[in-house]
């Protein structure tokens, strides 16, 4: 049986990304999702494998990551909110200058080091978009990366592709371009 931890949008692109026929998946609710998507893998002897996103060959190994907590949902949502609290605080750190006074924080190696530690959950925004900011610090010594899962890595490039921008009736789509002038 899949696990609870799999929300309705996760057995969607799960459904998507392993081409599996479910009809009307969209209209079902969770748990009669999660149920036929089950019968529907016992019923089936391979699936296409996904080397991308979740990499899984096999319909065994699809099984056995269906049969396992979600590896995406590793925060408790108290842990969670207490995440978002800290990134909300250096947030404003960053954007008052990052002067200590401004801020909540008595020394620098009060952000910094746990910044690293939280640097892990790099799937989360707020998490990201805390660390682009502390980057800019000058007071920081070494840089910190955030760890993104390929599912999201693979997310934010789908999300830049789809950004444009108008400028005056000028459209500006990313992406290398070959102009032509006639």
């Amino acid at each position: 049986m899949i696990n609870k931890t799999f929300s309705k949008g996760d057995l969607l692109e799960i459904i998507s990304t392993f081409a599996i026929d479910i009809p009307n998946a969209n209209h079902m609710d969770k748990l009669r999702l999660s149920i036929t998507l089950w019968s529907e893998l016992n019923n089936r002897e391979e699936i296409p494998p996904d080397n991308e996103i979740y990499m899984i060959n096999n319909l065994s190994e699809l099984k056995e990551y269906l049969q396992k907590p979600n590896p995406d949902k590793i925060l408790s949502v108290k842990q969670k909110q207490k995440i978002m609290r800290f990134t909300k605080e250096v947030i404003i750190y960053c954007n008052n200058g990052f002067n200590l006074d401004y801020s909540i924080f008595k020394s620098y190696e009060e952000i910094h080091i746990p910044m690293k530690d939280i640097s892990v959950h790099g799937d989360i925004p707020s998490v990201r978009r805390a660390i682009n900011l502390l980057n800019k610090d000058p007071n920081l010594k070494e840089k910190i990366e955030p760890v993104i899962s390929n599912k999201v890595k693979k997310q934010l490039e789908k999300k830049k592709k789809k950004k444009i921008k108008r400028y005056y009736g000028l459209i500006v789509k990313e992406g290398n371009f070959v102009v032509d002038f006639n």
